[in-house]
């Protein structure tokens, strides 16, 4: 193998990975000054995040991030795209079956990553309905 091929392999796999990144933070841009947000880490050890905008009690716009394997990734944003366009009383009945039911069937050494993501998203609707408590 020679030194041009090498090269041109790190070049092009450098290309991809930043396409990626570009691609993923600008299809999931973080919200500055969400209205709800939680930040928890399981008892696996990662750490799932949700921020939520919410316009006359409907949410508006969702974030997410996960420092987990792509099982608490795919759980984590399902989570977030379930909520968008959702009513408080609606986002309080996602939970990890519906949540599965977008990423399909988890092994079960992997359950917990849906758990994870529902947990998460409560915690961040409870976070904005404590702010909206202190408001009133």
């Amino acid at each position: 193998m020679s030194l041009f091929t090498i090269v041109l392999a790190f070049i092009v796999l450098l290309a991809v990975g930043l396409l990626w990144f570009i691609v993923y933070y600008y299809a999931n841009p973080v919200l500055d000054d969400p209205d709800g947000i939680a930040k928890i880490v399981g008892n696996c050890g990662d750490t799932m995040e949700i921020g939520l905008k919410l316009e006359d009690d409907k949410v508006v716009a969702t974030h997410y991030w996960t420092n987990g394997c792509s099982f608490s990734k795919n759980c984590v944003a399902a989570a977030a795209t379930l909520a968008k366009y959702k009513t408080i009383q609606e986002l309080r009945k996602i939970n990890m079956i519906s949540i599965m039911d977008v990423t399909g069937q988890l092994p079960d050494t992997h359950l917990h990553c849906a758990q994870l993501a529902e947990t998460t998203l409560q915690k961040s609707l409870d976070d904005f309905l404590q702010k909206q408590a202190s408001k009133s």
